[in-house]
């Protein structure tokens, strides 16, 4: 009889280390949730007043990617308000380059040329788009990936 109680014992202890381990456990992790979601309330990471010693200027930032395809198109240069934007070789995310431009409010011309496949004609293909800067803009972002140029 006394074997069976220390067992008893030993089991009904085992069961509720392990129910109060569970509670802790689901505690920590409801809580560790509610600090995630304070932390991503504040995402804008920009400027918030205008560039020092020039408030009519406007900080632009140009990030050029390959196409995210592992054959996609490359990119083999990239022009923005008639500057060329020096490239590197390929990351594993097909990021290729940024340049940073601090430049007043107006129409600007981004070009560049990406190149296909070896076997599709024609090989390079030329874009163009005219940005457009509001003077209300305090930084603009423009990401060019592959034939696609959007801004952020």
């Amino acid at each position: 009889m006394g074997s069976f109680r220390i067992v008893s014992f030993l089991a009904l202890s085992g069961t509720a280390l392990c129910l109060l381990a569970m509670g802790l456990t689901f505690k920590q992790a409801a809580f560790d949730d509610s600090l995630l979601l304070v932390q991503n309330t504040n995402s804008y990471l920009g400027p918030i007043t205008p560039v020092p010693g020039s408030p009519q200027l406007v900080r632009v930032q140009v990030l050029v990617y390959d196409s995210p395809e592992a054959d996609g198109l490359q990119i083999q240069n990239v022009k923005f308000y008639e500057h060329s934007i020096p490239l590197k070789p390929r990351d594993i995310y097909g990021f290729r380059g940024q340049a940073s431009f601090q430049i007043p409010p107006g129409k600007y011309k981004l070009a560049w040329v990406v190149r296909r496949d070896r076997i599709i004609w024609p090989r390079t293909i030329s874009h163009e788009e005219e940005v457009a800067i509001s003077p209300r803009d305090l930084w603009l972002q423009i990401e060019i990936t592959g034939e696609e140029a959007k801004i952020l």
